[in-house]
Parts: structure tokens; C-alpha cells; sequence
């Protein structure tokens, strides 16, 4: 097998470049059963077995994943000493002390603790002394060594999508020490991963002091645990598992109209941890719903002052019936063929060609998918734009942040015009012109139409 795309970097370009490695540190080996030995394990790396001496339970955890029987996948399809391949099915190898072969670095096989975290010997050998503890670092380019550019092209997808990039008022305002406990949740892969992860509590100045171009945003590990099989993609194929931190698919929420609802990521699968509404309401003068409420357009709920009456019936979408949620349009799921196969989910997070339409059985084809959709989002911006048009200039009804009336004016508006602009602004905030719920989308722009009326416009 040879790899359509050459891979030029070897494991450990990324994570190691200034790791200062000690000359020459003998070990004794240990054999292993099978024909197998260790007595090539001699130099900067010591393989998982002895990280695990220490780190029990996440080598435990890790040796359920794939990572820990990538060799043994090479070597089911004949592939066990193919050097393009070893480069990232085995540790170290084409590297000083890394893996040779099974017979005298068995020890090195499969993708470690070290394949991420760098040479382990130095901190081995001394493991009082910190600076020689194996780096820790969430940046993408870590999975790059490998998901990129052969069969597994994820990062190359990964980077042209939005999740690769802090929006850049938020960067500016996280390294000026401001927002971290609040944007810096969703919008910055270090306070999510410090948060939730590692339990940390995080300061607004959590981040002061970076450079924008240090920010990661959401990686890789936001979405996936690097150390264990999780059981929480819905229907894998056979022997993957994906290592999700939060379910792909959860039992169709229960609509609702009160902020804490609304608001909370628990309700909702992997996307919507993010994607989600925040407490902003129609009373809300400032700005707008917050540009993150697609999980909640799918249920067809919105949040209301509390206290309040909901603005219109909650609303379930004829897509609450596909099978796989938010993944079935925006990373349909591809077996890749040839003599390396592998299963591919597109992501750069865009909807392409359709094929998750057309697998749902909802629609016949990708082109009448598209014809749908196309026709439906031309409907709902005609709808918002003459919605638009019966509010009259943006200074008379629009957010003060938005070019609207100054905020000591604010207070003069209507209800009914701050309800119309926030069922104008729910539909642009949810970003897909009506697809994830058609028929809210079209019951927004009639509960709009009817309250302008009412005060005759």
C-alpha cells in the first residue's frame, strides 16, 4: 500500500522541538511473549507500559481505544512494515530510539502516551524534576501529525472551518484579560478544556497576557477525549467508538420557553453544548439573541422573560426525525475503500453534496435536497426582508449595538417592536435562513407579521 499523499512529518515534529533528551540511557530490556522482544527499547522513548506505571488508569482507558491497536490494524491487511504507514502506526519510528520492529521494540507499538506527549526517559529517570515532565498541550496540530493529509484528512477540513478560529473580538478581549469565565467557555478550547475538563475555576484574566495567535480554539480534544473509548456516538461502525466527550445524539428535547431551559447544555447533545441560546430575551436592548441558538431553533423553542408568555407556540421540526441529529447533514459519516479503509465525517462542518439528506430517506436525491432547501431559504429571507422593510430605518427599531436608537432611548420602543426585532433577529441568529426548523421559521415571520400589524405597520 502506498499512500496517495506522501506523509513528510514524522511524529514527533510538532510536540518536541526544544525537549532536551539526555545521552544515552540504558534500560533492561523486557521480553515479550510471541517471538517479540524490547531489547531495541534503549533510548528516548519507554513505551505505554511504563507510563502506566504511574498513570495506571488513563493507560488502562487508553489501551481500549484504536490509538493503542494501530499496529495491529496495519498488520490485518499486510501492512505491518510498510514505512509510510509506521510513521504514524507506530511510536517513533524513523526516529532516534523509536520503533524498529516487533522483535526488538514491541514495546513501541501502536500510538502512545509519547506519540502526543513527547520522549518519556528523561522524566522517567528523574520524576522529581518537573522541566523534564513530557509536555501537555491541546493544539490541533498534535492529531495533525497523523489525521492529515493521508486517509485521514480531518485536520485539513478542521482548519478551514470556524471552530479552528477564536472570533476575533473575543480573542482580543480573552488576552486582555476579560470574558473567559463567560465567552471564553464556547469560544476558547483552553478555558473549555480547563473548565471541564480538568475542573479548574477560571478567571476573566485567565488567558491575559497571550498573543491571539497562541489562543486555541475549539480542537480537536474539545470534542474528543484523546484517552478513552466513551460509548457516546450513536450507532459507530464496528470497532470505532470516536471517543466523543459528549453524546452525538440525545432523546429529542422537550420544548421550552424558560431561560434556564434554554440555556442549558445539558439538554443537549455534542453540538448544542455550544450552540445554544444565552439568557438574552426580547427585552434585551443592547443586542440580539446570541448567534448560537441552533439547538434550540431544532426543538423550536425560544427563551422568554420569565414570568412571561411564550411569543409563539413551540414548534417541532420535521427534522427532530433523522437519525443522527446535527451529524446526519453537517458530518455524514463516508467508509473510505481501498486497501486502507477507514471512516471519514466531514469536518469542516459545512453541509456538502446532500448525502445525509438523501440517507435519512426524507428526500430522493441530493439535487431535490438542494432544490428544497434553496427554495425554503429564499422564502424565509423575502419574509425577514419585508419584515425589515415594515420596521422602516434601522436608527427608529434596532439594537443599540446594531445602529438602533442610543440606550437612554431604548426604553421608549414599543413591546411589540422589541418582539418583533427579536423574532427577526432568532431567525437570522440561527444561521441556516429556516432548514434546521422550517415550519418555526415560517410561524416566526407570521407572529412577526401579526404584531406589526397590530400597531399598523
Amino acid at each position: 500500500m502506498k499512500p496517495k499523499v506522501a506523509i513528510g512529518i514524522g511524529l514527533a515534529t510538532v510536540l518536541w522541538v526544544g525537549f532536551v533528551l539526555p545521552a544515552g540511557c540504558p534500560t533492561t530490556p523486557t521480553p515479550t511473549p510471541g517471538g517479540t522482544g524490547n531489547s531495541g527499547v534503549t533510548g528516548q522513548f519507554v513505551g505505554a507500559d511504563t507510563c502506566a506505571l504511574c498513570h495506571k488508569n488513563v493507560h488502562d482507558n487508553w489501551a481500549k481505544t484504536l490509538h493503542a491497536g494501530a499496529l495491529d490494524s496495519l498488520e490485518n491487511i499486510d501492512e505491518g512494515t510498510n514505512p509510510d504507514c509506521l510513521l504514524c502506526h507506530a511510536l517513533g519510528f524513523g526516529l532516534d530510539g523509536g520503533y524498529v520492529d516487533r522483535a526488538t521494540t514491541n514495546a513501541l507499538a501502536g500510538i502512545q502516551c509519547e506519540s502526543c506527549h513527547g520522549p518519556g526517559r528523561a522524566h522517567v529517570e528523574n520524576v522529581a524534576d518537573q522541566s523534564l515532565r513530557p509536555p501537555v498541550s491541546i493544539s490541533a496540530d498534535i492529531c495533525a501529525q497523523c489525521h492529515n493529509p493521508f486517509h485521514h484528512a480531518l485536520y485539513g477540513e478542521w482548519k478551514k472551518s470556524a471552530h479552528a478560529r477564536v472570533t476575533p473580538t473575543v480573542a482580543e478581549e480573552l488576552v486582555a484579560g476579560q470574558v473567559a469565565s463567560s465567552c471564553g467557555l464556547c469560544h476558547s478550547g483552553d478555558v473549555r478544556q480547563a473548565v471541564l475538563v480538568e475542573d479548574q475555576t477560571v478567571p476573566d484574566n485567565f488567558l491575559e497576557g497571550k498573543s491571539t495567535s497562541q489562543l486555541n480554539a475549539v480542537v480537536c480534544v474539545t470534542c474528543h477525549d484523546p484517552h478513552q473509548r466513551t460509548n457516546k456516538a450513536f450507532l459507530p461502525p464496528t470497532g470505532h467508538d470516536f471517543q466523543l466527550r459528549y453524546a452525538e445524539v440525545v432523546p429529542f428535547p422537550t420544548a421550552s420557553n424558560s431561560i434556564a431551559a434554554n440555556t442549558n447544555p445539558d439538554r443537549f447533545n455534542l453540538c448544542g453544548q455550544c450552540h445554544h441560546a444565552r439568557d438574552r430575551t426580547w427585552q434585551a436592548t443592547t443586542r440580539g439573541p446570541h448567534p448560537s441558538v441552533q439547538s434550540n431553533f431544532y426543538v423550536g423553542e425560544m427563551p422568554v422573560p420569565d414570568g412571561t408568555a411564550a411569543l409563539l407556540p413551540n414548534q417541532r421540526t420535521v427534522h427532530a426525525f433523522v437519525p443522527r441529529q446535527c451529524v446526519t447533514c453537517h458530518m455524514p459519516r463516508e467508509e473510505e475503500s481501498g486497501e486502507a479503509s477507514a471512516v471519514h465525517a466531514n469536518h469542516r462542518f459545512t453541509v456538502e453534496g446532500y448525502a445525509g439528506c438523501v440517507a435519512t430517506g426524507c428526500h430522493p436525491s441530493a439535487a431535490s435536497a438542494e432544490a428544497d432547501k434553496r427554495q425554503l431559504q429564499r422564502a424565509i429571507q423575502h419574509g425577514l426582508d419585508d419584515i425589515a422593510a415594515r420596521l422602516g430605518p434601522v436608527s427608529e427599531w434596532q439594537y443599540s449595538s446594531e445602529g438602533g436608537p442610543p440606550e437612554d432611548e431604548q426604553a421608549a420602543l414599543p413591546d411589540e417592536i422589541k418582539q418583533v426585532r427579536f423574532l427577526y433577529a432568532y431567525i437570522e441568529s440561527d444561521s441556516s435562513l429556516g432548514v434546521h426548523n422550517p415550519e418555526y421559521a415560517r410561524a416566526i415571520l407570521a407572529r412577526a407579521g401579526e404584531l406589526l400589524t397590530s400597531i399598523g405597520r
